[in-house]
């Protein structure tokens, strides 16, 4: 029995450490059509708040550390065929968005930071 409370005690301990985390990244959208597929998509448990701004094309979000983790919801995003700093899109995702809502050029994962493939929006 005093087994069965330790590892309920350090369960327990494990969910009260879990932080909530805001971070920004930026997502290359191009629109409000985008803004509805990548907030909705950002729309589960253990994410309790996204928004993205068509302008600024920065993503906040606030989600829980110990359901997820940063590297985690880019490839999220990425799997929706939206690039990140971080992590180019997924092509074939990429290929099924709206014409409106892929990129003018494809954008290679690194690239933005080496200036060798800027989009032209």
């Amino acid at each position: 029995m005093k087994q069965i409370i330790t590892i309920a005690l350090i369960a327990f301990s494990q969910l009260v450490m879990a932080k909530s985390v805001v971070t920004e990244i930026k997502v290359e959208g191009q629109c409000g059509d985008c803004k509805e597929r990548i907030e909705k998509a950002l729309d589960v448990q253990g994410i309790s708040f996204a928004t993205w701004d068509v302008e600024t094309k920065m993503l906040t979000i606030r989600y829980n550390d110990k359901k997820y983790s940063e590297d985690e919801i880019h490839k999220m995003i990425s799997e929706l065929g939206y690039s990140t700093d971080k992590l180019a899109a997924n092509t074939d995702s990429q290929s099924k968005l709206p014409g409106c809502c892929q990129p003018k050029e494809p954008v290679k994962a690194g690239c933005e930071k080496k200036g060798c493939c800027k989009k032209k929006q």
